[in-house]
């Protein structure tokens, strides 16, 4: 079976749910493409976590 790949902007909308953090510099994701990076290329939920720990946030990530 195939790990589940969706946008960054869906997977932080199923973030937003569980618990609250905000993205306030998008280190991980590619500065010189970032709409694309963030809103178009998919990735799985693994690899959407390790950019968010790259970057400068504000709150939590949900712990499962």
């Amino acid at each position: 079976m195939s790990e589940i790949k969706k946008t960054s902007k869906e997977w932080y909308r199923e973030a937003q749910k569980k618990s609250y953090f905000i993205i306030l510099d998008p280190d991980g994701w590619d500065r010189t493409n970032f709409d694309y990076s963030f809103n178009q290329q998919r990735i799985t939920e693994k690899e959407f976590k390790q950019r968010v720990v790259r970057s400068t946030t504000q709150g939590r990530l949900p712990n499962d």
